[in-house]
């Protein structure tokens, strides 16, 4: 009886050592498991730390719009300055031709006053009727206002048909002075400009006073 006993015992003790013992598969896969629950840890801590440390690295560089806005202003500048540099060398080379340079830039200035004004007192902002002398002033302000900043605009444009009209200028001048008698090509200048000044005056004040 007592060896039937013995026998079972070391037959359930065995077979419990059996059950405990893990299978050849189930190490690598436990190990496995381990690996993947350390990675994806890691990768959670660098997902949530990683945001933080770039916006502080990045947080003193310049956005793509700001970089853009950076190189569109500069670019515009850049423009500008070869604006002025075109127009102050071209003003440069009409001065070369002296009084007759300086004539050139006034017909054209003349030329464009005149029509300018007359073209936006009647077909841009065309007159409504009779308005009163105060309202014909108001208006003429405005109006030679606009023809101001047009001219602005048009400046390099007629410094460039100044220079290119210049020497025909300068002949017309020599032929104009010894035309009407005068003792030099300085006190035909202001004649002309005088008459320039003039004419544009009285086309001011006829159109204003008609409108008034």
């Amino acid at each position: 009886m007592s060896s039937s006993v013995s026998l079972f015992s070391s037959i359930a003790t065995t077979a419990s050592s059996i059950t405990r013992r893990p299978t050849p598969m189930a190490i690598p896969c436990a190990h496995f498991s381990r690996l993947l629950d350390k990675q994806f840890t890691a990768k959670k801590q660098y997902l949530r730390f990683y945001p933080a440390n770039y916006s502080q690295s990045h947080a003193n560089e310049p956005s793509d719009f700001d970089r853009s806005f950076v190189d569109k202003q500069g670019s515009n500048e850049e423009e500008e300055k070869s604006r002025a540099f075109s127009s102050n060398e071209i003003l440069k080379r009409l001065k070369r031709y002296g009084i007759a340079g300086i004539l050139s830039y006034g017909l054209l200035n003349t030329a464009y006053y005149l029509t300018t004004f007359l073209v936006v007192w009647f077909y841009v902002t065309p007159a409504p009727g009779k308005m009163g002398y105060l309202a014909a002033v108001e208006r003429f302000l405005k109006v030679m206002a606009m023809v101001w900043a047009g001219s602005q605009v048009t400046k390099i444009v007629r410094a460039g048909g100044a220079l290119a009209l210049a020497p025909f200028v300068d002949r017309g001048l020599s032929w104009f002075t010894g035309k009407f008698g005068f003792e030099s090509q300085g006190k035909a200048f202001m004649a002309i400009a005088g008459l320039c000044f003039g004419l544009a005056f009285l086309l001011f004040i006829v159109v204003t006073l008609l409108s008034a």
